[in-house]
């Protein structure tokens, strides 16, 4: 837990943007993706031993679509990219080769803009899946999605937190090769991690305060791929399958909205209701 160097890479000019790191050319590396703000051109920058090696323009895309995270999404163990459209609540997955080259394009349908992706991890427990999760903005609740050749394979409605609690980001607490969800308190600092497997809730743990003077950086993943970019971009996530390419999930769902001072405990009690109703 000690810097033990540091290099300066260069400087770009202020209208290119971080989208998010990850290892895109699968050299077992970091690589950073930066976007114009102006344009909306993607430029992917391969990173080694401290020093950009190389960089690569993937093309220009609408500024109505967002970064929203990288995974293996096409099961090749790429380093695949997923954008969101604001206007539509659309999703489309960007496979990217190991030459930092965009080889193909898959839309993955239409969510309410009520739901926002919280960050990527593999919650399903599949080898290899990077799945999604989403939370609604209105009621708190949080549902997984599982991706696999570019398609949404399955959902799963995890519960409802008070949205004074907000997604932190996900990151391997409870051991190696894990994705678990953070979760902070707004009002408290407190931090609250669920470790999550084979899409369901297995345990949760508290790990303690923060002054709210103190803003969360980042989480560290396993590499090559995990949750990206800054504590905002991770803030998304999907409504039930049940209302894909509707207004929302909200009328779907068999559960009573919780208090808006719901605990993150809570959401364990929901883990477990059946939600077989609500498949792909």
């Amino acid at each position: 837990n000690n810097i033990t160097y540091a290099a300066f890479l260069g400087e770009v000019g202020m209208d290119w943007q971080l989208a998010g790191f990850a290892d895109v050319n699968r050299d077992g590396m970091s690589d950073m993706m930066l976007r114009n703000s102006g344009t909306g051109a993607f430029e992917v920058y391969n990173i080694r031993n401290d020093l950009i090696i190389n960089a690569v323009g993937l093309g220009n895309v609408g500024l109505n679509w967002q970064f929203a995270g990288f995974g293996n999404f096409s099961s090749l163990g790429e380093s695949d990219m997923i954008l969101r459209d604001t206007s539509t609540g659309g999703l489309e997955v960007y496979d990217i080769n190991s030459n930092n080259q965009i080889t193909n394009a898959a839309f993955m349908g239409m969510v309410g803009l009520d739901w926002q992706v919280a960050g990527f991890g593999n919650f399903s427990s599949m080898p290899g899946e990077t799945d999604m999760v989403m939370r609604n903005t209105a009621t708190g609740g949080l549902e997984i999605y599982d991706i696999a050749n570019n398609q949404i394979t399955g959902a799963t409605f995890l519960g409802m937190v008070g949205l004074e609690w907000q997604v932190a980001g996900v990151a391997p607490l409870s051991g190696a090769g894990r994705s678990d969800l953070v979760l902070r308190n707004v009002n408290t600092g407190a931090f609250e991690v669920y470790d999550i497997s084979s899409n369901t809730i297995t345990s949760f743990a508290n790990l303690g305060q923060v002054g709210l003077d103190w803003q969360l950086g980042g989480l560290a993943v396993d590499p090559p791929i995990g949750s990206a970019a800054s504590t905002d971009d991770i803030a998304q996530l999907a409504q039930a399958m049940a209302g894909f390419g509707g207004d929302g999930a909200g009328d779907d769902l068999a559960i009573a909205a919780l208090a808006s001072g719901t605990s993150p405990q809570d959401v364990l009690a929901m883990a477990s209701i059946d939600d077989d109703s609500r498949g792909p």
